[in-house]
């Protein structure tokens, strides 16, 4: 019975031996994590704490508007600090692997707290594509007064578009990750977008362009008060514009393209006698 024993008492105290020559570097660990997580919560809080103040600052100095629209839910500080808080919690999560000398574990936490800095910066520049991408939209709306608003937000959601993929793709090539594939994409996808318009462009601006070449040589050939026949339509000429002829009929005013008097037959008339 004594000889099964003492095997057994010896496997014991050979773990115990094992467990206080490691208990000092147990304790460290732990009072590393246990400092870690509470610089983590306080980063955390003073993180939010200064968004809210930045907050009040832009509103009391009339910059409420944009900060809201660029974070119109204000989760932005909440990333930002969740995002602190795990580096600090990686941080000395690295540093507790190293005192308990778990050199694979440690090893692989190296490599990646190694690596944060090209991570860091690729999310910031992706970060500041969002805010910057915000700022072109209103500068372009802003700079075209004479447009309708349709047309402002249409050109506005384009340049905040492009700016915002120019910096993504550039966040991401930072971080590490091949955007040639990306590249092409966007280079194939924005191509066909171009195509698209140039042909859509050229198709409405032919018939455009025939009336304002038509309105040109119309100045030569016809003046306002002058009747004249088209087609079924006739009238008293009472302005031409850039594009149109304008003339008065018995139902009311007419717009006539420009383009049509150099397609079709135009009769000017014999103005009416006066009784």
């Amino acid at each position: 019975m004594l000889d099964q024993i003492r095997p057994l008492a010896a496997s014991l105290r050979q773990i115990a031996d094992a467990f206080l020559q490691h208990l000092p570097s147990l304790i460290s660990a732990i009072l590393l994590l246990l400092v870690g997580w509470l610089v983590a919560r306080l980063l955390r809080g003073l993180t939010l704490r200064s968004a809210h103040t930045l907050n009040r600052v832009s509103q009391a100095i009339g910059l409420g508007g944009f900060v809201r629209s660029i974070d119109a839910q204000g989760s932005t500080a909440r990333v930002l600090a969740s995002i602190i808080y795990w580096l600090v919690i990686l941080f000395f999560l690295t540093a507790a692997t190293n005192v308990l000398g778990l050199s694979i574990f440690a090893g692989w936490l190296d490599k990646l707290v190694g690596y944060l800095p090209n991570i860091l910066s690729g999310l910031l520049i992706i970060f500041a594509g969002f805010i910057l991408a915000t700022i072109a939209r209103d500068a372009t709306t802003a700079a075209l007064p004479n447009l309708s608003e349709q047309q402002r937000k249409l050109i506005g959601g384009l340049v905040q578009g492009l700016t915002l993929i120019l910096l993504v793709v550039v966040g991401l090539d930072q971080i590490g990750i091949d955007i040639t594939v990306i590249i092409t994409v966007l280079a194939v996808t924005v191509a066909a977008g171009l195509g698209g318009l140039s042909l859509a462009f050229s198709l409405g601006a032919r018939i455009f362009v025939s009336n304002v070449i038509g309105a040109h040589y119309l100045d030569r050939d016809l003046n306002p008060g002058q009747r004249i026949r088209v087609r079924d339509m006739e009238g008293t000429i009472l302005e031409i514009t850039s594009v149109a002829v304008i003339v008065e009929t018995a139902d009311g005013r007419l717009s006539i393209p420009a383009h049509l008097f150099a397609e079709e037959v135009t009769l000017t008339l014999k103005p009416e006698a006066k009784s």
